[in-house]
């Protein structure tokens, strides 16, 4: 049985799957659309409902998100000087509602409940 051709590490001319997964594969993007599928959120309730991701990387995925159309920010004037930053998913982050529900069904198939005991190196193979 011969092997499957190898893919290039950058291929040489563009592939929208080579580069849809360089932005979805970026630590915390995943979890921040997941999260924002559910609601519109401001920075800091973002924050808390991802979980574990520093300030600067959050601020930093927001505003690459922003510059490719995947999330949306908007300022709200508050009860202070200092508006409210509010982030929700533009229509085509929201189609990402696939990837996350192909995601999730693959997982519910091949991966063992969840076990916090056990680390992702811990996990069977």
């Amino acid at each position: 049985m011969t092997p499957p051709p190898s893919l290039p590490e950058h291929p040489a001319e563009f592939c929208p799957v080579y580069h849809a997964i360089g932005i979805l594969q970026e630590k915390w993007v995943l979890h921040i659309i997941r999260v924002l599928l559910q609601q519109e959120m401001g920075f800091n309730e973002l924050a808390r409902a991802v979980g574990g991701c520093n300030s600067a990387t959050l601020t930093q995925r927001l505003e690459h998100l922003e510059r490719l159309g995947i999330v949306s920010k908007r300022l709200e004037d508050g009860p202070t000087r200092l508006g409210r930053s509010v982030y929700a998913l533009t229509p085509a982050g929201r189609e990402l509602q696939v990837v996350i529900d192909a995601i999730g069904n693959w997982a519910l198939a091949h991966l063992p409940a969840s076990n916090p005991s056990l680390s992702s190196t811990d996990a069977p193979r």
